[in-house]
């Protein structure tokens, strides 16, 4: 099934949505594009491609195999990324669609991607003003780790990653190895010290999780300032540092374009959605000129 694309506008905001991954294609503020989002839909639909697509069952890394009663696909050397080769960004949803939102509306059956039981899930766009909320509702038949997020990468109109800066409140960050498997917590690296609006000019290359004291978030151009509100435990980020040759809207760069922001549970805690329980997460996006 050819995936669809749906748009809603306002005074404030133009979002294109993808029905492929329960995604955001792209978002025009005063004109300009906001997110890193490839040119072509056709590399836009690539199962590689992760730009603005709802990541699951479990976003992030875990390890494939083993993991107690799970068998997830790995995808990356015997590691399971952003839900596998079968996960959530690579499956068409159902979609409706109405003046101000965008729902999307997903079963994914009991064994798909290695994961257990059958989980219905929903994954709902409001835009009122210049405020974007993703919601989540989930339920599954079987105790099954869930653990969802939006992977947006932002630019918010620049061409280049140094032109933006970040402030949110986190004292600790989770360490992975040379896999890039998740280790444990450690104190934030002093040029991580995002309390005080750090320029990514100083930072180096970043793919890690951290912790918030407040769920909040604030990037910032030379322009604009999108403010991220969540009732996610922290957020991973990371910087555009993989060189991936794919033509964005944003930038003719090709690396350092700007910076994925998703917001999703303690990695190090992930817990079981059991039947008869609901999984409701949300993130809301604020956007802002200077």
């Amino acid at each position: 099934m050819k995936p669809t694309y749906v748009t809603i506008k306002n005074k404030y905001l133009e979002i294109t949505f993808c029905n492929l991954g329960a995604s955001i294609y792209r978002i025009l503020f005063n004109g300009e594009d906001m997110l890193l989002t490839p040119k072509d839909k056709n590399d836009f639909e690539k199962g590689s491609v992760y730009q603005g697509k709802t990541i699951g069952r479990v976003c992030g890394r875990m390890v494939a195999k083993p993991f107690g009663a799970y068998n997830p696909q790995d995808n990356e050397n015997g590691v399971s990324l952003h839900g596998g080769q079968d996960g959530l960004s690579t499956k068409v949803f159902n979609v409706n669609s109405g003046v101000n939102y965008v729902e999307f509306h997903y079963l994914s059956k009991d064994g798909e991607a290695g994961y257990p039981g059958n989980l219905i899930l929903r994954v709902r766009y409001e835009l009122v003003d210049n405020e974007l909320t993703c919601s989540y509702h989930a339920i599954v038949d079987k105790p099954c780790l869930v653990a969802l997020t939006n992977h947006a990468y932002f630019c918010l109109g620049e061409k280049i990653l140094e032109n933006l800066s970040l402030k949110m409140d986190s004292d600790q960050y989770i360490t992975t190895n040379e896999r890039l498997l998740i280790q444990g917590l450690e104190k934030i690296k002093p040029e991580w010290n995002f309390k005080s609006n750090c320029s990514f000019q100083t930072t180096g290359d970043i793919d890690n999780f951290f912790l918030l004291n407040k769920k909040q978030i604030e990037l910032s151009s030379r322009k604009y300032v999108l403010k991220i509100v969540s009732n996610f435990e922290g957020t991973q980020l990371f910087t555009d540092h993989w060189l991936d040759n794919i033509p964005m809207f944003s930038s003719d760069k090709k690396i350092h374009r700007g910076v994925a922001i998703e917001p999703q549970d303690n990695q190090l805690e992930r817990k079981e959605l059991l039947p008869n329980h609901v999984y409701e997460r949300y993130i809301k996006y604020t956007f802002e000129k200077l």
